[in-house]
C-alpha cells in the first residue's frame, strides 16, 4: 500500500523531471533560434552593404564561422581538401584583419571602403597575378594628331554626367579568370558611341576581341589601342548574342558579322581638362593602377595604394561619367569584375587633382582613348 507521503514524493519527482526536461527543451529551442538569427545576420555582416559590422568578429572561432558562411555564399568547397581549406582560411583571416584595419582608418563616409567580397580567399599576390598583370602600353602612331582639338566645345560643361542614365552603357560583365578587361573596355566605348550616334544600345562581343585581335594576347592580357585598331581594320565587330563570351581563349570565327564599325581611334593629351571634356560627350577607355582595389566596396577612392608620379597601369576600364559628393569630385569607372564587386561593378575614383597627380589618380589620365564615327552601322 502506497502512503500519501510516498505518492507525494513520487509526484514531486515527476514534476521536477518534467520541469527539467521542459527547461532543456526551451533552452535548446532558444539556442536554435539564436543560431538561426546569427546565421541570417552573418550572411549580411560581410556583405558590401554591411561592411562596417565586421569588427564584431574578433576570435578565431567567430572568424572561422564567418568563413564557413562566406564559402557557402560563394560556392567554395576547395575539392574537400583539408589542407587547401586550412590555407584559404588563413588567407581569409589575414584579409579580414586588413579590411577591418583599413575601414577603421577612414576619415569620412565619402572615403572608399573595403568588404569581404568574392576575392576574400585570394592573397594579394594571387589576385594580382590573375587580375592585374602589368600593361605594356603601345600608343598608336596617330597620337600626335589625336590630342584635344581646338574645335571641341569644352565651355560650360555640366557639373555631372552619367551615361548610364542616358542609356548608353550596357550591364556590368564578369570577365572571370580571363584577363579580358581591355576587351570589355573597348566594346563598352563602342557600345556607348553607337547609342549616341544611332540611338541603339547593342551588346558587342568581347570574345571576338579575345579570339581575333592579333596584337593582343587574349586571356593573357591586351591593350585597348590595339583592339580598337582591330575593329577598324576588320570593318566592324559582332554582337555578344552572335559571338558570346566564354572567359577563355577560343578560335577566331572568320565569318563573324560586322554589326558595328568605327572610323578611328583618338587619344587624349593626358590632361584632366581634356578627359573631362571628352567624358561629357561619350564613354572613354582608360587604364589605371588598380593595386589595392581587390576588396573595394564603394566610396571615392583617393589612390592610397598608388604613386603620384607613376604611369604604371594594370587594369583597363571605361569612364562612363563624373560627379561629386560632399565636395569630392570623382570619375565613374565601369569595371568587368562582376556586379558583386565595388559599387555594383563600378569604381568611383577621385578627380580634379591635377596639382598633386600629374597623370591623374593612379595614372587614370595617362592613356585615354575613344572611338569616333560619323554614322555608325547597326543591325538594329
Amino acid at each position: 500500500m502506497v502512503t500519501k507521503t510516498k505518492r507525494s514524493n513520487i509526484g514531486n519527482s515527476f514534476c521536477v523531471m518534467m520541469i527539467s526536461k521542459m527547461t532543456k527543451f526551451i533552452l535548446s529551442f532558444l539556442i536554435l533560434i539564436s543560431i538561426t538569427c546569427l546565421s541570417f545576420a552573418l550572411s549580411s555582416e560581410y556583405s558590401i552593404s554591411s561592411h562596417g559590422k565586421l569588427d564584431k568578429f574578433s576570435s578565431d572561432e567567430e572568424v572561422f564561422e564567418l568563413f564557413q558562411m562566406w564559402k557557402k555564399e560563394h560556392g567554395r568547397d576547395y575539392a574537400n581538401s583539408e589542407e587547401e581549406n586550412a590555407k584559404r582560411f588563413e588567407i581569409f583571416k589575414t584579409n579580414f584583419k586588413y579590411i577591418n584595419e583599413m575601414n577603421a582608418k577612414r576619415k569620412s563616409q565619402t572615403q572608399h571602403r573595403l568588404s569581404l567580397n568574392k576575392f576574400a580567399d585570394m592573397s594579394p599576390e594571387e589576385f594580382s597575378k590573375t587580375y592585374l598583370p602589368k600593361i605594356e602600353m603601345q600608343v598608336p602612331s596617330n597620337r600626335d594628331n589625336a590630342k584635344l582639338k581646338d574645335d571641341d566645345d569644352c565651355e560650360n560643361l555640366p557639373t555631372s554626367v552619367d551615361w548610364r542614365e542616358k542609356g548608353a552603357v550596357t550591364e556590368v560583365r564578369d570577365q572571370g579568370d580571363c584577363q579580358s578587361h581591355w576587351a570589355f573596355s573597348v566594346t563598352g566605348a563602342i557600345e556607348g558611341l553607337n547609342k549616341i550616334v544611332t540611338g541603339n544600345l547593342i551588346n558587342l562581343s568581347a570574345q571576338e576581341l579575345v579570339d581575333c585581335d592579333p596584337a593582343s594576347k587574349g586571356c593573357a592580357g591586351g591593350f585597348y589601342f590595339n583592339a580598337f585598331g582591330y575593329v577598324i581594320e576588320n570593318g566592324g565587330i559582332d554582337t555578344e548574342a552572335n559571338y558570346p563570351y566564354l572567359a577563355k581563349n577560343g578560335t577566331c570565327k572568320e565569318n563573324a558579322n560586322k554589326v558595328v564599325s568605327i572610323d578611328n581611334l583618338l587619344v587624349l593629351d593626358g590632361t584632366e581638362e581634356a578627359l573631362l571634356c571628352r567624358t561629357s560627350k561619350q564613354p572613354v577607355s582608360v587604364s589605371l593602377d588598380a593595386t589595392g582595389l581587390q576588396f573595394y566596396a564603394g566610396g571615392v577612392y583617393g589612390g592610397e595604394n598608388c604613386k603620384k608620379e607613376s604611369r604604371n597601369a594594370n587594369l583597363v576600364g571605361l569612364i562612363v561619367g563624373y560627379d561629386s559628393v560632399n565636395g569630392e569630385d570623382y570619375w565613374i569607372v565601369k569595371n568587368s569584375w562582376g556586379k558583386d564587386w565595388g559599387e555594383k561593378g563600378y569604381l568611383f575614383i577621385k578627380r580634379n587633382v591635377f596639382e598633386d597627380w600629374p597623370f591623374g589618380v593612379c595614372a587614370i589620365n595617362a592613356a585615354v582613348g575613344y572611338p569616333v564615327k560619323t554614322v555608325l552601322s547597326s543591325a538594329m
